[in-house]
């Protein structure tokens, strides 16, 4: 009874703080709490004693319901501890005056699965209450293929476990899963361009696990919204739903999971026996970033695509699914566009979690009947692809999405939808947290693809929170079978980059996975725990939009002035939101090296566009063998499953490789053709977009006050040396703060060895260590109304400063001779001056 009350006391201590602060319920209990609860319900006497945390309640009632209702669902080790505890109860180990056998029993039923699982096949496997949880398993998804394979030992002596493999077989767990016909709400109303940055603030960015906590930060640094919580406090009084709100480009911006978060808590309603989880919502904007509306469905929300400009904030909204129909206070009828049916299917789930744990447990559930000549209804199955008979002309990213298809069928066509193998999936430090939560919440077990961890984001500085994290990151990756990077040895994008074939298919967390080779898709956090799960992914495949590099570049002009240029030359023929939604895929960049085209594939995510693609060619087959080598020199080489996976997979490339390029008949949603010999001065993008693009000589003389040269796009071996040819013998002005930062441990140490650092160190250059740096604004930022030139890809207003601080855009020869003159140069100051 004295360690309860200890714990209690704690428990409430913390809880009354968080109230304090925060005005929030307190956080999921713990594994080691779990137990110490569990323990309780053996102990004589809790009813006759009364705890108040904000209410006064009995000891026994306040135990079971922080048992059945502050625990996670999914494999947390706060999961195992309550499924454990309440297996022993159901078996008789246990024994407790406040909760029976089946009391214990429904409390496990409501876990849905995961730990779990485990525990009822435990149960199962010695004859307690077989019948009721054979009857249970009906509606469980979240079942691994361990747990299956058990099931499959005991269907041999109990027939009844045949029938519940048949029930899964035949989809009966999906009955219920439907979405209504017409949602009801009032709009909460919000302007264009609000960005996953202003839903989930980066400088916020320790916060993103806590959702609660974090969902309270919403629209800082979005001067317009600021009053938005109070806003929606007010329409929430009227005890209707909130439909949000929003016009043009919602969603841009690499937060989205975490954005995805925020808006479950505000509109999502409580989910029983989930704590701080909420589910369902809606959200409606003239135009989604692709990324941000793959995120919302991932997680149940439903996105709405229509015109809504005549939408004010408080309108009555209803909208008409079957009619496809937005109504606007009974009157006004808007047509809206819906997500296609396989996502629409993925939110009346629930979200991605439960619609992929379900079709897998369905495949190998049919799988097993048919080898076993059970019969069963097979019209849930999904029917069967055929290859094409005809040729069919294909995109370069076609091509390497067709053949990792996993369904038989080769190619694939804009639109349509397939099971894709996914080698590998990128993870960084402010989303992992998120993703190693989401794949606990999956009931994950050990990595099904190779994984790459970075801590990039956050090793600059950390603090104790951030060294704990980092800790619980590296152990649970490499328990796991990934790779964990260290602090200071490089950006995920800088070193995942080199673990990618040209056939590859990829994912990442970070709205930068956009490979040089293969192709890459950035994800939410949900969906890389996804990949990291099963080793594959449903892919609805996108348009492409062709690019052709004619000629070369002049001298001095570089790669990153080629990424102003797809927005420029867009501009000028088909309009740059051509690219929205769509992959670009880039011919006639031959003369760039690896790094280079990178800078390319990179800047897509700007464009809004769902990946990038650069044909693969000798150049390509160069880095793959330069990477070989990297890996092999890894001092995890022969332990990392990741790892070693990956070298095997290079070397089998490499015995024969395949250099894949688009066919010249493939359908393309446009083509853009930019005539380089006409780009004849550096182009820069001004705040507060990275499609605010100008000439240098539009920005010239603008007086600066920080110029940093650092990210996954800056940060290279030779953007670095060549801002170090610059820059040497020059100074640079007392107040101008000019920071650089290599992305790798290995280019600082190459750039250390040729004396570039001591160069820009000579002139008065900070060089900090490997990472982010200054990029995502959550450790390094700018001061009150400064101006600040950047190597770095986005510059959105207050990502990096406050919303009175200016951010340009640009290359590294742009800000190296910016950082020496105090201010952008003249075209002039810059030919003469580039090396």
């Amino acid at each position: 009874m004295e360690k309860l009350l200890k714990f209690l006391k704690d428990y409430k201590q913390k809880a009354i703080e968080r109230r304090k602060n925060y005005n929030l319920d307190p956080r999921p209990l713990n594994e080691d709490q779990v137990k110490e609860l569990v323990n309780a319900l053996t102990l004589d006497g809790l009813s006759e004693k009364k705890f108040t945390i904000f209410e006064e309640e009995s000891l026994d009632k306040l135990v079971l319901r922080l048992l059945s209702q502050e625990v996670r669902r999914g494999t947390f080790p706060s999961s195992y501890a309550k499924a454990q505890g309440l297996a022993k109860i159901i078996s008789g180990d246990l024994k407790s005056g406040y909760l029976s056998s089946d009391e214990a029993l429904e409390l496990l039923d409501k876990m849905q699965g995961g730990a779990a699982t485990i525990e009822l096949l435990n149960l199962l496997e010695k004859d307690h209450y077989v019948e009721e949880i054979l009857e249970l398993l009906k509606d469980t998804v979240l079942v691994n293929r361990s747990e299956f394979d058990r099931l499959i030992d005991l269907a041999k002596e109990n027939n009844s476990v045949v029938g519940l493999i048949k029930s899964w077989a035949e989809r009966e767990f999906a009955q219920e899963w439907n979405l209504k016909d017409k949602y009801q709400g009032l709009s909460i109303k919000v302007g264009d361009n609000i960005t996953t940055g202003h839903l989930s603030p980066s400088k916020n960015a320790d916060s993103r696990t806590d959702h609660p906590l974090h969902a309270q930060f919403i629209m800082d640094g979005r001067e317009d919204e600021a009053d938005f919580l109070d806003r929606l406090q007010n329409l929430k009084e009227k005890k209707e739903d909130i439909f949000f709100v929003a016009g043009s480009a919602l969603g841009e911006g690499s937060s989205r999971k975490s954005a995805t978060y925020t808006m479950l808590q505000v509109l999502g309603e409580p989910v029983d026996g989930e704590p701080e989880k909420k589910a369902g919502g809606v959200v409606i904007a003239k135009s989604m970033a692709p990324i941000f509306k793959v995120s919302l469905v991932a997680s149940g929300i439903l996105p709405i695509i229509c015109d809504t400009d005549d939408i004010k904030e408080g309108d009555s909204l209803e909208l008409d699914l079957e009619n496809k129909k937005l109504i606007v206070n009974g009157e006004q009828e808007i047509e809206v566009k819906l997500p296609i049916i396989f996502q629409l299917d993925k939110i009346a789930a629930g979200g991605m979690t439960t619609f992929d744990a379900g079709n897998e447990l369905q495949k190998w559930a049919v799988e097993y009947c048919l080898d076993n000549n059970i019969d069963f209804d097979q019209t849930k199955i999904p029917a069967k692809v055929e290859q094409a008979e005809d040729r069919v002309p294909q995109t370069l990213a076609q091509k390497i999405v067709g053949m990792n298809r996993l369904d038989g069928k080769d190619t694939i066509l804009a639109g349509e939808t397939a099971e894709v193998e996914i080698r590998g999936a990128f993870s960084q430090d402010t989303t992992g947290p998120m993703t190693l939560e989401e794949y606990q919440a999956m009931a994950g077990g050990d990595f099904g693809s190779f994984v790459v961890q970075s801590l990039c984001h956050t090793g600059e500085c950390p603090s104790s929170e951030d060294r704990d994290r980092h800790k619980f990151i590296d152990e649970f990756v490499t328990e796991r079978g990934g790779v964990c990077l260290e602090t200071g040895e490089g950006i995920i994008h800088t070193i995942g980059n080199r673990f990618v074939l040209p056939t590859d298919v990829i994912v990442g967390g970070d709205s930068h996975t956009r490979t040089p080779q293969g192709v890459s898709f950035p994800a939410a956090s949900d969906i890389i725990a996804g990949v990291m799960k099963y080793g594959k992914q449903d892919l609805t495949m996108d348009e492409s939009v062709r690019v052709i590099f004619k000629g070369e570049p002049k001298e001095g002009i570089t790669a990153r002035d080629l990424v102003s240029t797809l927005v420029v030359y867009a501009d000028k023929t088909v309009g740059k939101d051509v690219y929205t939604g769509r992959i670009i895929e880039m011919e006639g960049v031959e003369f760039l090296d690896a790094d280079e085209r990178y800078i390319l594939t990179n800047a897509v995510a700007e464009r809004s566009a769902s990946a990038g693609t650069v044909p693969a060619d000798e150049v390509t087959i160069a880095a793959v063998e330069k990477n070989l080598e990297y890996l092999k020199s890894r001092p995890d080489s022969d332990s990392c499953p990741s790892v070693k996976d990956t070298i095997q997979a290079i070397e089998d490339y490499l015995a024969d490789p395949v250099l894949l390029k688009g066919d010249e008949d493939a359908d393309y949603a446009a083509t853009i053709e930019i005539p380089l010999d006409e780009v004849d001065e550096p182009l820069v993008a001004k705040p507060h977009h990275p499609d605010n693009v100008a000439a240098l000589s539009e920005v010239a003389g603008t007086k600066l006050d920080e110029v940093f040269i650092g990210s996954c796009v800056g940060g290279d071996l030779e953007s670095i040396r060549a801002a170090s040819r610059i820059i040497e013998g020059h100074k640079v002005p007392h107040g101008v703060n000019f920071v650089v930062c290599p992305a790798s441990r290995d280019i600082y140490n190459e750039l250390a060895k040729d004396g570039s650092l001591a160069k820009l160190t000579a002139a008065g250059a900070t060089i900090t260590m490997p990472g982010c740096g200054l990029c995502m604004g959550n450790k390094r930022r700018i001061g009150a109304g400064s101006t600040a030139l950047t190597t770095t890809t986005r510059n959105y207003q207050s990502r990096i400063g406050p919303a009175d601080s200016k951010t340009y855009l640009g290359s590294a020869h742009v800000a190296a001779i910016a950082a020496v003159l105090g201010k952008f140069p003249t075209v002039e100051e810059y030919f003469d001056m580039f090396k």
